[in-house]
This record gives structure tokens, C-alpha cells and sequence, in this order.
């Protein structure tokens, strides 16, 4: 899925100390509790049918497997006859 980038503004002495606690308390930056706040935000503001229908329609197409069909019989004849008619030339 696409993802769309967010600018927030902050004075940069208030992000220095945001780093540094989230750094020394919570091993965490402030990237990833943004993050989480937007995931929060999502999860209760968007009914969960429309999550699941995004979800879905954001997934990535995976093709299905499908097995492969054996060859024809005459498909196999047809090759057979091909061999053996290389090898009769190599053996004259």
C-alpha cells in the first residue's frame, strides 16, 4: 500500500528532550509513538468494515497456484516421434 508522509512542526529543544526521554525510558522515537498514535487513532475512529475492506483492497494481489495440466497425449507422441527420429540420424 502507498503510504502518504505527515509533516509535524515542533520547536526543536521540545524534540530534543521528546528523543531523549523516549530514548532513555521507553527505547522508543518519536517516529514509532506517532506511529502508534495514528494506528490508535485509525483503529477507533474507522468503523471495522471499512478497515477490513482497505485492508483487502490495499493486500497484495498474490496469484493463485494453479497446477499445471499434463500435456496431451498426441502432444507427447508428437515429441517421442521427434527424438526418435534425432536419434535414427545420429545413428546413421
Amino acid at each position: 500500500m502507498e503510504k502518504v508522509e505527515l509533516k509535524v512542526m515542533m520547536e526543536p529543544e521540545r524534540l530534543d528532550a521528546l528523543r531523549y526521554f523516549l530514548s532513555a525510558k521507553e527505547k522508543s522515537t518519536p517516529q514509532k509513538e506517532l506511529q502508534r498514535a495514528l494506528d490508535a487513532l485509525y483503529e477507533k475512529y474507522v468503523p471495522a468494515e471499512m478497515r477490513e475492506y482497505l485492508d483487502n483492497k490495499c493486500k497484495p494481489a498474490t496469484s493463485r497456484h494453479r497446477p499445471r495440466r499434463p500435456p496431451r497425449a498426441h502432444t507427447l507422441e508428437k515429441e517421442a516421434e521427434a527424438i526418435q527420429g534425432g536419434q535414427q540420424e545420429e545413428q546413421t
